[in-house]
C-alpha cells in the first residue's frame, strides 16, 4: 500500500511535466501523430493538422482554460506544442488530498517542487490568473507561498486566488498575507482563504473589484481599511470568517454583500450571544447563508437595495469530530428547544420588515421554518414589495403555514419560484408537525388570499417528489388563484438515471391529475419534463 501511495504521489510531477525525448523520439512522435490523422480523411486532409495551424495566441487562449497540469501535459503533441505552455497568462496548482499523515511530507515536497520547476520555466510577461490550492503548513509552505505570491504580482496579476485550509482541526495558524501585496494597483479580481489580514499601515488596491475571504479573522479595522482602501470595489464576499461585529458600507460602487456563516468555534473561550450589524445604504444585492449559531443579525439601513437572499441558519449546535484511518472530517449536532425560536421569531421579522422594499427576494428553508412558526401562532409578517419571490422548500408538511403567509405578505408578486434547498435539511420542531393540520390550516386563511396573486404570471416548482399530498395541494390552489397566470413550469431537482416504463407512467399518471385541475386564468400553460 506503502509503495502505491508513494508512486501515486510521485506520478504528481511526472503528470506535470513531459520527459525530455531525443529528437529521434520526437520525429516518431510526430510521425505516429500524422498516422493517426490520416484515420480522419473525411474531417481532415491527409496529413494536415488544424489545430497546430491556428496562431499561438489562440492556442493560448484554449490552454488558459485548463489547469496547468493539463496544459503542460500538451507539450508531449509535437515540438511546436513542447515549450506552448510556457507562454500561458494563466497558472493554476492543486494539490490533492492525502489521507495517512506520513504521505503528507512527501505530497508537499513534490507539489512545491512542481510549482517552483514551472515558474522557472513560465515566460509570460503578464498573468491574468494565479491560482493555488492545498492545505496549508506554515512550516514547510510559507517560505514557498511568499516566493509565488511575488512572482504573481511581479507578472501583474489579474485575478490572484489562494485556497487554502488548515492541515487539521482548530488550527488557527493561517499564512500572513505579505505586506506588498496590500500596495497592488493591478489586481482586479482577490480570493483568498485561511490567511492572516495584518496590514501595517493603510491599503491601496485600486484596481480591485471582486474580493472574497474566506476563513479568515477580520476585526472591523481590517475590513474598514479595505473599504477605503479598494475605490472600485463592487462585490464583497465573506464566507467562514469572524471577528467582525460590524459592517458599515457608504462606498459608491460596491453593489454586492455576501455575508456566508460566522464561525463561531474560532472564537477562543466561552462566546457568549454576538450581534452583527449591517449598515450598507448603498448597496443593490444582499446574501444572508449558511450558520449564523449565537449571532444576531440587525439590519439597520440597506435602502438602495433590490435584491436579498436570506437562506442563513441560527440552529444551536455541537461541534463533532470524527477521524480514522482513511479521512477525518468535522460536523454539526443540532438540538431544538422551543423557547429559543421565540428570539429566532422577532430576528428573522426584523430582517423581512428591513427588505421589504426588494423587488427580488429568496427565503431559505430554515427562515421558511420560522416563518411557518409565526403562521401556526397567528404572528403577522411583514408586508413585502417584491416582484419576484423564490422559496427554498422540500415541499414537507411544515412548509405550508410559511409559504402560505409569504404569498399573503407579497401582493405584487408576478413571478414566482419554488427550489428545491441545497443546504441541509430542517427537522422542524415537534410541535410544529404535531399541533395543526396543514390542509385545514391553510384552508382556515383561505379567504386572505382573496385579493391576493393578481399580478402572478409565472410560476416555477423545482419537486423531488411529485406525489405527494403537499405538492399536489400547492399546486392545485396556485392554478386555481392566480387569474392572470401565464405558465407553471414543474421541473425535477434531481433527474430520474435511466427511469424505467414503470417510473414514467407513475409521473405520467401524477401529471395527468395535475393538468386536470381547473385554471383561474384561460391562458395558463403548465409544462411538465417527460410530456
Amino acid at each position: 500500500m506503502e509503495e502505491e501511495s508513494s508512486g501515486f504521489i510521485h506520478s504528481f510531477s511526472d503528470r506535470y511535466y513531459p520527459t525530455n525525448n531525443s529528437e529521434e523520439e520526437e520525429e516518431e512522435e510526430d510521425e505516429d501523430y500524422r498516422t493517426k490523422s490520416r484515420k480522419h480523411a473525411p474531417i481532415l486532409e491527409e496529413g494536415e493538422d488544424r489545430i497546430s495551424t491556428l496562431p499561438d495566441s489562440i492556442l493560448l487562449s484554449i490552454l488558459s482554460f485548463l489547469p496547468t497540469q493539463e496544459a503542460i501535459q500538451t507539450g508531449v503533441l509535437s515540438k511546436r506544442w513542447a515549450y506552448l505552455w510556457t507562454s500561458v497568462p494563466s497558472l493554476s496548482f492543486e494539490l490533492e488530498e492525502y489521507f495517512s499523515d506520513r504521505y503528507i511530507v512527501k505530497g508537499i515536497d513534490d507539489f512545491t517542487s512542481a510549482v517552483d520547476h514551472t515558474l522557472l520555466l513560465h515566460r509570460a510577461p503578464k498573468l491574468t490568473n494565479f491560482s493555488v490550492r492545498f492545505k496549508y503548513n506554515r512550516t514547510k509552505l510559507k517560505a514557498r507561498l511568499d516566493l509565488w505570491v511575488r512572482f504573481a504580482t511581479t507578472a501583474k496579476v489579474s485575478q490572484l486566488s489562494l485556497h487554502l485550509s488548515p492541515c487539521y482541526f482548530l488550527d488557527f495558524d493561517g499564512y500572513p498575507l505579505p505586506q506588498h501585496l496590500y500596495t497592488n494597483e493591478f489586481v482586479s479580481e482577490f480570493n483568498f482563504s485561511y490567511c492572516k489580514v495584518f496590514p501595517n499601515g493603510l491599503l491601496h488596491w485600486s484596481s480591485l473589484k471582486h474580493l472574497c475571504i474566506g476563513q479568515s479573522a477580520l476585526c472591523d479595522d481590517v475590513i474598514r481599511k479595505v473599504l477605503i482602501g479598494s475605490p472600485r470595489l463592487e462585490s464583497l464576499e465573506l464566507h467562514d470568517c469572524w471577528e467582525f461585529n460590524r459592517l458599515d458600507i457608504v462606498s459608491d460602487s460596491l453593489r454586492k454583500l455576501v455575508i456566508d456563516s460566522y464561525v463561531i468555534y474560532m472564537l477562543r473561550g466561552n462566546v457568549r450571544e454576538l450581534e452583527l450589524e449591517i449598515v450598507a445604504p448603498k448597496i443593490h444585492s444582499l446574501e444572508i447563508l449558511g450558520n449564523f449559531e449565537k449571532i444576531k443579525c440587525r439590519i439597520k439601513d440597506v435602502s438602495a437595495l433590490v435584491e436579498a437572499k436570506l437562506d442563513f441558519d441560527m440552529r444551536k449546535s455541537r461541534e463533532c469530530y470524527f477521524e480514522d484511518d482513511y479521512h477525518s472530517e468535522t460536523y454539526k449536532e443540532y438540538y431544538e428547544e422551543e423557547e429559543g425560536y421565540k428570539e429566532y421569531q422577532d430576528i428573522v421579522r426584523d430582517i423581512l420588515d428591513s427588505v421589504h422594499h426588494v423587488k427580488k427576494l429568496t427565503v431559505g428553508n430554515w427562515c421558511l421554518m420560522i416563518v411557518s412558526i409565526m403562521s401556526v401562532k397567528h404572528l403577522p409578517s411583514p408586508l413585502s414589495k417584491c416582484q419576484c419571490l423564490t422559496i427554498e422548500t422540500k415541499m414537507e408538511k411544515w412548509s405550508l403555514p410559511g409559504i402560505g403567509i409569504l404569498l399573503r405578505s407579497t401582493p405584487f408578486v408576478e413571478t414566482l419560484n419554488f427550489d428545491f434547498p441545497s443546504s441541509l435539511s430542517c427537522t422542524p420542531l415537534k410541535f410544529l408537525v404535531s399541533k395543526y393540520d396543514e390542509l385545514n390550516h391553510w384552508e382556515s386563511k383561505e379567504i386572505y388570499f382573496k385579493f391576493l396573486l393578481r399580478w402572478l404570471k409565472s410560476i416555477k416548482i423545482e419537486f423531488l417528489r411529485i406525489h405527494t399530498k403537499e405538492f399536489i395541494f400547492l399546486v392545485q390552489f396556485l392554478l386555481k388563484s392566480a387569474k392572470v397566470l401565464e405558465k407553471m413550469v414543474i421541473t425535477e431537482a434531481l433527474p430520474m438515471q435511466n427511469p424505467t416504463h414503470d417510473m414514467l407512467l407513475k409521473f405520467l399518471r401524477v401529471a395527468q391529475k395535475l393538468l386536470g385541475f381547473p385554471r383561474s386564468s384561460p391562458h395558463a400553460v403548465v409544462m411538465f419534463p417527460y410530456l
